[in-house]
């Protein structure tokens, strides 16, 4: 009972009162079973209602049919939720509780219950969980490798049983996958944050850096291959012409372009051609290709390098993604960049420990967290041998403050604390680490770093414990995705045979009876399909109300974001009226230019936020293992380009026509400047958030067909089982066939126990 009295205090700020003893033991032995077959999401559920939202979950059908099933005699009121809530926390194994987490936060992200009442949910989980792990005198570690051969032993069983094709082929796809999974892993930074130094340390030898690739300008995929080679990959054709369309708005962009055509000239054709081209070379050559200081300058048309080598760190199926940039000039390649970090398993940002976090850092950084459903995200702060320790400590506070900050900006309306916790930080002297690992540790010892002082071995066992291991937890998440799979296959089969047992060994009066419940249960379906379909429309309504209403706000929020970057030109045009200065016309561009990628970021990051939340109230009721759509918000920089070339010239005209004593008429001129020019950019921003209504509005459709699914297949799969079984009746089944089936049954019966079991440890 301590748990539960822990949970009345913190929730309620009561103890529980000594007559609820009696009946809160009568609950618990009547309802346990009912209770512990929950799963997490509605334990979840359960725990979150509360006198503040109870009046929100009463019209929930999911909510109305868990309450009925627990508490059957019991009328619906915030004293018998305690009640159920006591019980269900009597029961559960508190061990269990951190995995109600998640649930909690998507339930307050929905905004269904407050931040505050999340937060103190999410702690109760958390403490509860780390003391009952804490009690227990040993603690199993499960044996992932032995998992996975235990895996392909329960598909060969399976084999033996000689099923139907239909299960076969979706048994095996799910082993293929869990076998050929990929892991990928991103290493992200600015320029010259230390990204090839940090990975040449981690690898373990100078493969990237000074020695192969000094100043990396594109994007390089390092893969396992026995041999040491690389294959560049060129632009085509097409992607090319939209390099030099976008440079028209882009001044770096445009010199890139214009350098690249005069130095190549006629053999342009040779590299650039209709489809991408692509080239094998060896990798003494790969500097050629991939160099920005090289003098042939072939970087420039490149998009992407594949790099060969037979280091073990890249061995089963490890993949490591290292990127240009997130400055780079030049935005396609950019493009690329984000595309592959959002299929990376891990995001490895490299940061300069001596310098403060920058915006593009933090941008990115919440981008990966909100934007892109990345569970975690290792930050390496690189150089830590140019500073001290208290600078050290200083850079890591104000990075975390920052975060904090623009979560809060972003109108973010999770658990801030638990976002950060999601973040892990390790201080990494990459140059020493690589000392150590290609035999010169000398030097790095003559500066006071052993290896272990440098970090890396810290780096390698964090990738150990999340990525790379026989134990790590994403080998964790593929074996249960395997087992849960296996587990629901073979219950689909499990049921069509019993079924087809029943109709088969029925006699002529029983299989009329039960071809009549069949065709009852076929009924059923059908009227729960069209409920189905007529409750799905009218949450396409609902969500259809919701986006007009949404895009009106949107536009408001626009509008702000206008008057704000008004009001900072003109405070600008004031300051330089009162001190007799001449404005600055460069310091207008990069004050539109910072304003309108703030602005593009905030408006469709919130916009983003708003229309999950909606979506995820709506489909409050229903089971989705669909992951959200991921959507980059950051602001294209040609797009915005484009935007403060239509500001950039009439601005400091308008300011310099006026003056002192005549703010008034500067304001009027700045106000019809922004109301003409402004349109393109907010043209451009609705784009963006169409784009994502459209993904979202898939997302959801997908989520709704599912579900309809569902039922049709059932229908079709009930359907088939009754004329396949009364066509084998009119053919001689006799009683060896009979004692087969009994044996399958039998058989598919222990399998399915072991697959329950190890799905559940694994869960």
């Amino acid at each position: 009972m301590e748990i539960v009295s822990h949970f009345s205090q913190l929730i309620y700020q009561e103890k529980i009162p000594n007559n609820l003893a009696d009946t809160l033991k009568n609950l618990i032995n009547t309802q346990k079973d009912t209770l512990l077959s929950l799963p997490p999401k509605l334990q979840a559920l359960i725990l979150s209602t509360h006198s503040t939202n109870i009046n929100l979950y009463e019209k929930s059908e999911t909510f109305q049919s868990i309450y009925t099933q627990c508490m059957p005699q019991y009328k619906l009121n915030i004293e018998s939720i305690k009640l159920l809530q006591y019980a269900l926390l009597s029961v559960v194994n508190a061990a269990e509780l951190k995995h109600l987490k998640a649930h909690i936060l998507r339930l307050n992200a929905a905004e269904l219950i407050t931040n505050q009442h999340a937060r103190s949910l999410a702690n109760f989980c958390t403490q509860s969980a780390f003391q009952a792990q804490q009690v227990k005198e040993e603690h199993k570690i499960l044996n992932l490798k032995t998992l996975s051969i235990e895996l392909s032993q329960i598909l060969k069983r399976l084999h033996e049983l000689k099923l139907h094709d239909k299960y076969y082929n979706t048994l095996n796809t799910i082993y293929t996958n869990a076998q050929n999974h990929k892991f990928s892993i991103g290493i992200t930074g600015v320029l010259s944050a230390g990204k090839s130094t940090f990975l040449n340390a981690l690898l373990g030898k100078e493969i990237l850096g000074s020695s192969t690739i000094p100043e990396t300008a594109n994007l390089t995929i390092l893969k396992y291959r026995d041999t040491e080679s690389a294959e560049v990959f060129f632009w085509n054709t097409n992607e090319w012409e939209e390099l030099k369309k976008a440079g028209q708005y882009d001044k770096s962009l445009q010199s890139f372009v214009v350098e690249s055509e005069r130095i190549f000239g006629d053999r342009l054709k040779s590299y650039i051609a209709d489809t991408t081209r692509s080239e094998s070379i060896t990798l003494d050559k790969l500097s050629t290709y991939t160099s920005a200081n090289h003098e042939s300058k072939l970087c420039n048309l490149v998009k992407e390098v594949a790099l060969f080598t037979p280091l073990k760190f890249l061995q089963n199926g490890v993949e490591i993604v290292d990127t240009p940039g997130l400055d780079d000039p030049i935005t396609k390649r950019e493009e690329i960049t984000k595309d592959y970090i959002t299929q990376c398993d891990l995001l490895i940002h490299v940061m300069n420990a001596s310098c403060v976090a920058t915006q593009i850092d933090i941008d990115f950084i919440l981008e990966s967290l909100l934007g892109q459903n990345i569970s975690r995200l290792l930050i390496v702060l690189t150089r830590i041998d140019l500073i001290g320790e208290k600078e050290l400590a200083q850079s890591l506070e104000y990075t975390k403050t920052s975060l904090a900050t623009q979560l809060k900006k972003a109108e973010y309306s999770g658990d801030i604390d638990s976002i950060i916790e999601r973040i892990d930080f390790i201080p990494v002297a990459s140059f020493l680490a690589l000392l150590h690992k290609t035999n010169r540790e000398e030097e790095a010892l003559k500066q006071g770093f052993s290896l272990e002082k440098t970090g890396i071995l810290a780096v390698e066992e964090y990738l150990d414990k999340m990525l790379l291991g026989e134990n790590s937890m994403k080998q964790k998440d593929i074996l249960y995705l395997a087992y849960r799979g296996f587990l629901k296959t073979i219950e689909q089969c499990r049921e069509e045979m019993r079924i087809e047992s029943s109709l088969l060994n029925a006699s002529e009066n029983e299989l009329e009876a039960m071809i009549a419940n069949l065709k009852n249960e076929q009924n059923k379906l059908s009227l729960q399909l069209d409920s189905k379909k007529q409750e799905l429309n009218a949450k396409q309504d609902e969500m259809q109300e919701f986006l007009s209403v949404l895009q009106n706000s949107m536009q408001k929020s626009i509008k702000r974001e206008q008057e704000r970057l008004q009001t900072r030109i003109f405070d600008e045009a004031t300051y330089s009226y009162t001190h007799g200065t001449q404005i600055d016309s460069k310091r207008i561009e990069e004050i539109l230019e910072s304003g309108l990628s703030d602005c593009f970021s905030d408006v469709s990051r919130d916009f983003k936020y708003k229309l999950a939340k909606k979506i995820t109230q709506i489909l409050l009721d229903e089971n989705n293992d669909i992951k959200q759509p991921k959507v980059s918000f950051h602001a294209p920089k040609e797009q915005i380009a484009k935007s403060v070339a239509a500001l950039k010239d009439s601005i400091p005209k308008a300011i310099s026509s006026c003056g002192k004593g005549r703010e008034n008429e500067l304001s009027i001129k700045l106000q019809e400047i922004f109301n003409e020019s402004f349109n393109l950019f907010t043209q451009i921003l609705m784009e963006k958030n169409k784009e994502v209504e459209t993904k979202f509005l898939e997302y959801f459709s997908q989520i709704l067909q599912a579900q309809e699914e569902i039922i049709k297949t059932q229908i079709t799969e009930k359907d088939s089982i009754l004329q396949d079984t009364l066509e084998k009746r009119k053919q001689n089944y006799t009683q060896e066939m009979r004692d087969a089936m009994q044996t399958k049954q039998t058989e598919l019966t222990h399998i399915a126990e072991e697959l329950a079991y190890i799905t559940q440890a694994l869960k």
